[in-house]
C-alpha cells in the first residue's frame, strides 16, 4: 500500500511538471505551419483541391466584404490595424538586419517579391521551407539575436 502510495505521488509530480515545461524555446506545432503541414501530409489529392477551393471561396468572400466597406468603415478598420502592421514591420525589420547579405537574398528570392496574402498555398509553404533553412543556418551569435527579438516582440506595448 505504501509503495502504491508513493508512486501515484511520484507519478502525479512528474505528470504536472511534464504538463507545466511550455513547448520549449523554438515553439511547438504552430511554428512553421506544423499543424497544417501534418493535416495536409495525410489528406488525398482530392481533398486538398476541396480545401483549396474552399480557401479561394474564403479569399473571395473576404474580397467582397472589403470592397463592400464605406469609406468610414474602411478608415476605422485601418486605423485599428495600423499599430499591428507597424510592429510587424519593426519586427522583421530587426529580424532582417541579423540576417547576411546572402540569407537576405535566399529569402528575398523564395518570397518572389510577393507579400503572404499575394502568395498561394504552395508558394507560402515553399517560403517556410526556405526560412527554416536559413534559420537552421544561422551562426550561434544569431540564433542567439533572434531569440531575444522573439521574447522582446511578446511583450506588448
Amino acid at each position: 500500500m505504501n509503495r502504491f502510495l508513493m508512486t501515484l505521488a511520484a507519478t502525479t509530480i512528474l505528470a504536472g511538471a511534464a504538463f507545466a515545461a511550455g513547448p520549449g524555446p523554438d515553439g511547438g506545432p504552430h511554428r512553421h505551419g506544423g499543424h497544417d503541414k501534418a493535416m495536409m501530409e495525410i489528406l488525398t489529392p482530392e481533398q486538398k483541391a476541396k480545401l483549396e477551393s474552399a480557401r479561394d471561396g474564403m479569399h473571395k468572400a473576404r474580397a467582397e466584404v472589403m470592397a463592400s466597406l464605406t469609406p468610414e468603415q474602411k478608415t476605422k478598420l485601418d486605423a485599428a490595424q495600423k499599430p499591428m502592421r507597424e510592429r510587424m514591420e519593426k519586427m522583421r525589420g530587426a529580424m532582417e538586419s541579423i540576417l547576411t547579405p546572402e540569407q537576405k537574398a535566399e529569402l528575398d528570392k523564395a518570397r518572389g517579391g510577393k507579400t503572404p496574402d499575394q502568395m498561394t498555398q504552395a508558394e507560402r509553404e515553399t517560403f517556410r521551407t526556405t526560412m527554416k533553412k536559413v534559420m537552421d543556418g544561422l551562426s550561434p551569435e544569431q540564433k542567439e539575436k533572434m531569440r531575444e527579438l522573439r521574447k522582446e516582440g511578446h511583450r506588448r506595448g
